[in-house]
């Protein structure tokens, strides 16, 4: 019998024992299943009143509550209950018809009475009852590990409405949110033994849950890649079921999901590991908010995949709907030795076979966790992977890829090469950032590399900056970056090297030393057409050889130009210069 069919037997019985508890995890659709399924199974004969106890804090808050959800019902439904309406518009009206002709003329005991007659509240008149006309009261507490009631309080109060007042009763909860410990544990199981009949767990049909959430997506006409993407969902629809129902991991022995960082460890510590990853499987996240979010959210990437025609788009979307389930689950945290740089691994455990960082970016985890949209970023991300996809040779492969995803052959034979590169200038600055990246994850991991000589690396990056200057290199859209938070990861030489290349980006040398170039060669051709053309130009310095061909140039303009020439030069040089 299916959970659905359990909760419609339990609705039909006569007189229940007791209130049936329906369990599961956040998310994972018990509200809807309840407020959707089943009142629309049971809407000819039943009638639902379902009332959250989330923030409640008292008992009489409760009941308040169940009453006024009663009388919505009620006026909904345009039916009466034993009377009590009827009764609280008499004595009501009655005592307001006194007081409209004036209580103050009536003695002191009676002004009294009239006064808190109007002060009734219609609730005070309310019967909840196990019917309403001629349809059974289905009470639905939801909620239960939300509410700062003490549970054993609270579970007697719902008892009531069950035990006393025979109302077929429903109590939706987290358990795992209640039993926080252990002397916990103990009360709140007496507790419920005693009042609840019956506990369902609740696990959702995954597939139908995943076919509902793409079903839904709505594409216009016009929209050629809303449809595409929609393809692409539907295409893959099992594999995104297994994903969200975690069956990627299921019958895979626990050696195969132990991190590579354990593998030469001892027995006590892959125990450790072993029973670590047992737990963590136990959290695995099934919330359906999450996945709607996360299939609705994939489609910038999708479309900025499309535009870079970059192949695999499902490898990245399996990658980003396993990111984004953990990460929403509290699953994926900064720790305080590697921050981000590590933060993946419960990830690439929990969704073995699925998730693959090959593709996922800095810049979509950026978006992920604080919703920054940089799109200059991930433009340039993208750019650097279809680079990296393109690579053949192992010194190319070393290069470009992170230091996991390399060969050992690779390693052995482009290591040597990369070196010699990296300490001649021939490398890009974000390549040097990635050597740093695969030192600093060569330690983490134990894995040899050839002899690094890190003042050798700084002087190369000093001629390759010195060769991009000259050049006259545009300023790169992204630039590949190590966050402060990671500084304790790398040895101090490391970290000089990077300072360099650091400062290089920040002070926008580039960019200066383009525009003076242009100023410097443009003087020298047409003077005033250089003030004009450069009047909106940052700088970060007028030197001697600014000065020079400025003073040659305004012996080179006619005189009917220097008036010009004097007070283009005046306005420029007043804003233009950066601190």
């Amino acid at each position: 019998m299916d959970t659905l069919e359990e909760l419609k037997y339990y609705c039909d019985e006569p007189q229940p024992v007791g209130a049936l508890m329906l369990t599961g995890e956040w998310g994972c659709g018990k509200t809807y299943l309840l407020n959707n399924s089943l009142s629309n199974v049971l809407k000819d004969k039943c009638v639902f009143l379902r009332v959250s106890l989330f923030g409640m804090s008292s008992i009489e808050e409760v009941k308040k509550e169940v009453k006024q959800c009663w009388i919505r019902t009620v006026a909904e439904l345009n039916t009466p209950a034993s009377g009590w309406v009827e009764k609280a518009q008499k004595y009501t009206g009655v005592f307001k018809t006194v007081a409209d002709k004036g209580a103050e003329h009536l003695p002191e005991p009676w002004k009294s009475i009239v006064s808190g007659a109007l002060s009734f509240n219609v609730i005070d008149f309310v019967k909840v009852e196990p019917k309403m006309g001629d349809k059974k009261v289905i009470l639905i507490f939801d909620d239960l590990e939300r509410t700062d009631i003490p549970t054993a309080d609270l579970l007697g109060c719902i008892n009531d409405y069950c035990e006393n007042l025979h109302i077929n009763t429903i109590v939706v909860a987290n358990e795992e949110k209640i039993q926080s410990s252990e002397k916990d544990k103990i009360k709140y199981s007496e507790i419920k033994e005693k009042i609840i009949q019956r506990t369902i767990h609740y696990v959702p049909d995954y597939s139908s849950v995943v076919s509902n959430v793409i079903d839904s997506i709505e594409c216009k006409d016009d929209d050629a890649v809303s449809q595409e993407y929609k393809a692409l969902l539907t295409k893959y629809k099992e594999i995104i079921s297994s994903i969200f129902s975690g069956a990627s991991v299921e019958g895979i022995p626990l050696e195969q999901l132990i991190s590579k960082k354990y593998s030469g460890n001892s027995r006590e510590e892959l125990e450790s590991e072993k029973n670590k990853i047992q737990e963590l499987l136990k959290h695995r996240p099934h919330n359906i908010r999450s996945l709607k979010c996360a299939i609705q959210d994939f489609k910038r990437i999708y479309i900025l995949l499309n535009e870079k025609h970059i192949d695999n788009r499902e490898k990245w979307l399996f990658t980003y709907l396993s990111y984004v389930l953990c990460f929403r689950a509290g699953l994926v945290q900064e720790s305080e030795r590697y921050g981000t740089l590590f933060s993946d691994e419960k990830v690439s455990i929990l969704y073995l076979g699925f998730y693959d960082d090959k593709y996922i970016t800095g810049g979509i985890k950026q978006w992920i966790r604080h919703g920054e949209w940089a799109k200059d970023t991930l433009d340039a991300e993208f750019d650097y992977v279809i680079n990296r996809d393109k690579a053949n040779t192992p010194e190319e492969k070393v290069r470009m890829k992170r230091l996991l995803d390399l060969d050992e052959v690779d390693i052995r034979d482009g290591y040597p090469i990369l070196l010699e590169e990296a300490y001649t200038g021939t490398l890009e600055l974000n390549d040097y950032v990635n050597l740093l990246y695969n030192s600093c994850w060569a330690r983490k991991y134990n894995i040899q590399l050839s002899g690094i000589k890190w003042e050798k690396i700084s002087d190369g990056i000093h001629k390759r900056i010195e060769k991009m200057i000259h050049s006259g290199e545009e300023q790169p859209r992204h630039n590949m970056i190590i966050s402060d938070d990671n500084k304790d990861l790398f040895l101090p030489e490391e970290w000089n090297t990077y300072k360099i290349i650091k400062e290089f980006w920040s002070s926008n040398r580039l960019m200066f030393e383009k525009n003076k170039a242009l100023y410097v060669n443009l003087m020298k051709k047409e003077p005033l057409n250089a003030l004009v053309q450069t009047q909106n130009k940052r700088f970060n310095m007028f030197d001697v050889e600014m000065a020079e061909v400025t003073a040659d140039g305004f012996e080179k303009v006619t005189n009917a130009e220097k008036s010009s020439f004097v007070d283009y030069f005046k306005r420029m040089w007043q804003v233009n210069i950066c601190a």
